[in-house]
């Protein structure tokens, strides 16, 4: 092998160590944020489907549970056990079974992500509103009637 051969692996598996040990001091560094929370759609009619969609971090792989709330009522609670570092979409249901539940209105949706080892929380919140089925478009316009013309030719 030669010198420079030899120097690069040498210094190849330096780095590798030192990334290793790096990693390794990461590991107990833990990233929770909930954040940019969004109803879709927003006003909602019955017969929309509504979703809550929020950016979410949770590092590393860990058990948490999501928690909504509509005007501080518990809506729903989902557990999971993953590493997440993107957007999330989730269902919330028919926006009828909403205004039965909830009324018609702006409501306020809150979201607390809570770590299982009960260290840590974080919450986001976002207004909605619920709406009576929209009415519907306008008729279109009548034409105004054609004046009836007179036949040609005498009769």
């Amino acid at each position: 092998m030669s010198r420079t051969t030899s120097g690069v692996v040498g210094l190849t598996f330096a780095g590798l160590a030192v990334l290793a040990i790096g990693a390794s001091g990461c590991e107990n560094t833990v990233s929770l944020s909930a954040s940019g929370l969004e109803v879709i759609p927003n006003p909602a009619h019955a017969g929309d489907s509504v979703s809550l969609v929020f950016a979410l971090t949770v590092v590393p792989r860990q058990g948490f549970t999501i928690i909504i709330r509509i005007d501080g009522v518990e809506h729903s609670r989902e557990s999971r056990n993953e590493q997440v570092d993107d957007l999330v979409i989730h269902e919330m249901g028919d926006a009828a079974d909403l205004i039965s539940t909830y009324g018609l209105g702006v409501h306020l949706a809150t979201l607390e992500v809570r770590l299982d080892d009960g260290g840590r929380t974080t919450t986001t919140s976002g207004t909605f509103e619920l709406q009576d089925v929209p009415p519907p478009p306008p008729a279109p316009p009548i034409p105004p009637a054609q004046p009836m013309l007179a036949p040609v030719g005498g009769r």
